[in-house]
């Protein structure tokens, strides 16, 4: 998965790209880790695991946001 849809908007999953969101503010993808809280799953014999992405501001206001992805590929509330 490279981009994700969320509220008629899309996300590029790419930690060298910098991106406008629909403010105007840049930010960029800055981490990614495994979400503990949600359980793994079998989906066409294969383990699946839920993720959080981390993106940062790259403006003078700075501070992050994250969103999470199921084991669907789907965007899911954190």
């Amino acid at each position: 998965m490279s981009k994700i849809l969320i509220n008629n908007y899309w996300i590029i999953l790419n930690t060298f790209e910098i991106q406008t969101g629909s403010k105007g503010r840049p930010f960029r993808q800055s981490g990614l880790r495994k979400n503990l809280q949600q359980p793994s799953k079998w989906i066409d014999k294969a383990e699946k695991w839920c993720w959080v992405y981390t993106f940062n501001y790259q403006d003078k206001q700075g501070g992050s946001f994250e969103i999470g992805i199921d084991c669907n590929d789907k965007y899911m509330r954190l």
